[in-house]
């Protein structure tokens, strides 16, 4: 098993494709679908598929390969978009295993589906594996119950950026990812922060083991990733109303330090990291407990002529049981 790779295209979702209804509905499957592959390709996060995917049946003895390159297909497909999938595919990897099954059950029904029984075999052997189906009609979504045998355990279904992160964040507890398989995780698990140098090393830093906190660390990072950019564009101006609103979205204490620590040298150093060649201050922290345990960070606003999310991105600066105060 290829340890990098963490996706494969799934042949039963294409089953009906042909039925589908007005093209636009068909081609906006796919849209969604080649986007996804797209954000694999671009986070490297590795995906495969079946040698003999473009065999899929849509209904009606259609096929994936008709639709893509016979110009009689009865399912039309808008050309641009076809390239696209073509391209998107092309990029992927076969897979080939003859000792596999290659029917799986889910949703109350056996389904041809080589590629989620290998999904499932990855999962069994501790290699956790999502699969990508084409975003159409009831397809799950999220963790789905999928037997293959004997045998039933979970298997993601990724068709958006929602289910994309989620599973990379259950990643670090179902591999017991240690410091350096979180670190390799992060860039998926939390794709919208930026990390400071050294950061990870950090992760030692903590009042307790890094073992103890690790659950805490995911769900706070994942709250900086999806909220806090947006609530720092919007309540930048009103920072009692920003630490709020971080806060809630979060679920634990955020704030920003206050004045005096602010004109403190030795605090002002204990919290400075370098980040893109340059020496920033992280004062803003999440506090794991009340009193100990924090990941300092900082909002890098948006800068005009230089392409990015429209507001700004979080950087994580450090993890530490607590910083120097003054006195």
């Amino acid at each position: 098993m290829n340890r990098d790779i963490r996706f494969v295209l799934d042949e039963s979702s294409w089953a009906e494709a042909g039925k589908a209804g007005p093209t636009e509905v068909l081609n906006d499957a796919i849209e969604r679908l080649v986007e996804r592959l797209d954000m694999v390709r671009i986070r490297g996060e590795g995906v495969v598929k079946h040698w003999d995917y473009y065999s899929s049946d849509l209904g009606d003895g259609i096929q994936i390969h008709s639709l893509l390159f016979d110009q009689s297909c009865p399912v039309r497909l808008d050309r641009d978009l076809a390239y696209q999938l073509s391209l998107a595919l092309d990029r992927t990897n076969d897979f080939e295993d003859s000792s596999l099954p290659d029917y799986a059950g889910f949703g109350g029904r056996v389904r041809f589906a080589p590629g989620l029984v290998w999904a499932h075999t990855a999962c069994q052997q501790g290699h956790h594996v999502a699969v990508l189906p084409l975003p159409l009609n009831e397809v799950p979504a999220g963790r789905v119950a999928v037997t293959v045998g004997n045998a039933t355990l979970d298997v993601f279904f990724v068709i958006g950026e929602s289910q994309h992160v989620a599973f990379f964040r259950a990643l670090i507890s179902l591999e017991n990812a240690d410091e350096t398989a979180f670190e390799r995780l992060a860039s998926s698990a939390f794709p919208a922060l930026g990390w400071a140098d050294d950061v990870w090393r950090g992760l030692r830093d903590f009042s307790r083991p890094y073992v103890g906190v690790r659950d805490e660390l995911v769900r706070c990072l994942g709250g900086l990733n999806d909220y806090g950019a947006m609530s720092f564009d919007q309540f930048a101006a009103d920072p009692q109303r920003l630490t709020r609103e971080l806060s809630a979205q979060i679920g634990v204490s955020t704030s920003d330090e206050n004045g005096s620590t602010k004109r403190h040298t030795r605090s002002r150093r204990d919290r400075t990291r370098r980040h893109h060649g340059v020496d920033k201050v992280f004062w803003w922290h999440v506090k794991l407990q009340p009193h100990v345990d924090r990941i300092h960070f900082r909002w890098e606003r948006p800068s005009a002529g230089i392409a990015g999310p429209t507001e700004g991105c979080i950087v994580v600066g450090l993890f530490k049981d607590h910083c120097v105060l003054p006195g």
